[in-house]
């Protein structure tokens, strides 16, 4: 595959909609495997046909463009034909996350105007009541309904609709955990940007082994890995987050010669307990990226030393597309702990509350601009006004600094700051000691509140297999390592943490169970999400 020159991807025929580069790839490599799902496969030839068919069917079902589809669909190819079918007839897909129950999903098909949903078996119990209910039609994938994707795509002629760089490509939803999530419009330039870098970085050299994603699709930045792939003219193997399996992750990645793997910091850890040397071989495995919750340090060494390979963090948010930060794009290597440098078309600077940029060193908010921003939220002025500076950046609420070379680092979210007995504590630094301890395998540190220290420190933990430490082992080890207004004074040793769809810890889940048990409460409110849920 020739090299795609990122400069190009702006200028015609690249520019205006990724439709163009995905038909690259299928004029190029018409009969190579585009994807990959629980041994059903289809090539490009095929997959672009099956696109361009769906996207006629929808158009002749009365979707016209800008119109929104709401898609309740795991990983899978179905998923990656649905929207790829959006994409060419200028709808706007709305992604649900497959675990989402019937308020939630009731909120976002009422709230994106969603003129149909897609639904598979897995989701039919609980969307399509809901649908019903609302007065929206609904579209089966392997379900058995009035209207059907192997319908649309027999019934439809093939369609591509021209659109612009401002027209809205994607419409996901943040996961607010105080008041309702918002919609994020995601335009076309805003994920053609994104690609420039999957592009430049597959295509300088040769392109050897498949692409692979574990992370969820209704995600964005799952969604740009499958999306970055299939411009690249590669296989893609697709797995499903809520069938999380570290083994076959592994064996994966050895079939096929995966030269990277992307996940959040939870995989991380399952991953070195199931790596086998002598059965898993990753010598092909070249690059690994990690974004989500931070990765903690010690669980960040170990992985490299037991895999021999670098672990790359970034940073992003679903109202960038994604990176906006990546260690693996800068240009002085890798500094554990750190995102990295803002990548090549990024605007990062950190801010004081009056708005001013701080020091090299200094703590503050971290704010963005650049081509990959959002371009508002969907039917919210109020929010999209308070979302940016007087000078256009996006406020992305979360704390840090960067150092003299410009690398960042991410402190946490504003709103997770503690405030106990007046001193501020962010929950990571108190996570990064916990999981310093061989004992602890993972945990989860929040604010609960206080009627005499205004906020108190809880933390959740598991153990690693076979070990054993009490609470009050726990506590006196941090008292050990931290001063004592850090140290966790609500400690609770649980079998496992819970998690959403992407393997994130949901910290507002034991932080109200907590609230319930021991009598405190304190709201953590995090619209944004940090990139690669």
């Amino acid at each position: 595959m020739d090299p795609v020159p990122a400069e190009t991807l702006m200028q015609p025929p690249h520019d205006g909609t990724v439709v163009n580069l995905l038909q690259r790839s299928a004029e190029l490599f018409p009969d190579r495997v585009a994807l990959e799902h629980a041994g059903e496969t289809v090539t490009y030839r095929e997959f672009t046909d099956r696109v361009q068919r769906i996207a006629g069917g929808l158009s002749e079902h009365g979707l016209d463009p800008n119109d929104r589809l709401g898609v309740y669909l795991p990983n899978g190819i179905d998923f990656c034909a649905i929207l790829w079918a959006c994409v060419h007839a200028g709808i706007v897909v709305s992604p649900l996350n497959p675990q989402y129950r019937r308020r939630e999903i009731e909120h976002q098909l009422s709230h994106s105007d969603a003129q149909a949903v897609v639904v598979g078996p897995s989701g039919a119990e609980h969307a399509r009541p809901v649908a019903n209910d609302l007065g929206i039609d609904v579209i089966g994938a392997g379900l058995d309904t009035d209207t059907t994707l192997a319908g649309l795509t027999k019934r439809g002629d093939p369609t591509t609709v021209e659109r612009g760089d401002n027209d809205i490509l994607l419409q996901p939803y943040t996961s607010g955990t105080t008041g309702q999530p918002k919609g994020v419009l995601l335009t076309h330039k805003n994920f053609r940007v994104q690609i420039v870098n999957s592009v430049a970085s597959y295509t300088a050299g040769p392109v050897r082994g498949d692409a692979l994603t574990v992370l969820p699709l209704y995600h964005v930045t799952g969604l740009l890995g499958m999306m970055s792939a299939l411009c690249t003219g590669r296989t893609m193997h697709l797995l499903r987050p809520d069938q999380w399996d570290p083994d076959l992750v592994l064996e994966t990645i050895a079939e096929y010669d995966v030269p990277a793997f992307i996940g959040v910091a939870t995989m991380f850890t399952d991953l070195l307990e199931a790596y086998d040397p002598e059965r898993h071989d990753l010598t092909t495995l070249r690059r690994v990226g990690q974004g989500g919750d931070k990765l903690p340090e010690p669980v960040h060494e170990r992985f490299e030393a037991a895999f021999d390979v670098a672990v790359s963090e970034g940073y992003g948010l679903t109202e960038t597309t994604a990176a906006t930060h990546a260690v693996r794009a800068s240009t002085l290597g890798d500094r554990v702990g750190s995102v990295g440098q803002p990548i090549g078309h990024t605007r990062s600077k950190i801010i004081d509350e009056d708005g001013e940029e701080v020091s090299v060193g200094e703590k503050g908010e971290l704010v963005l601009k650049g081509p990959q921003v959002m371009a508002g939220y969907y039917r919210d002025e109020g929010s999209t006004r308070e979302a940016f500076t007087e000078d256009g950046y996006f406020r992305t609420g979360d704390i840090a600094y960067c150092d003299p070379d410009n690398y960042h680092y991410i402190v946490g979210r504003e709103k997770e700051m503690i405030l106990t007995a007046g001193y501020n504590v962010y929950p990571s630094e108190v996570e990064r000691v916990l999981y310093d301890h061989p004992a602890i395998n993972e945990t989860a540190v929040f604010g609960l509140a206080d009627e005499r220290r205004g906020e108190t420190i809880a933390a959740a933990v598991t153990l690693t297999e076979g070990a054993t430490l009490t609470v009050d082992e726990i506590k006196s080890y941090v008292l050990d390592e931290l001063a004592p207004y850090k140290h966790p004074r609500v400690v609770e040793i649980l079998d496992t943490l819970p998690k959403t769809g992407s393997g994130k810890v949901k910290k507002t889940m034991l932080q109200k169970t907590f609230a319930e048990k021991y009598g405190r409460e304190r709201s953590i409110d995090a619209e944004s999400e940090s990139h690669t849920e």
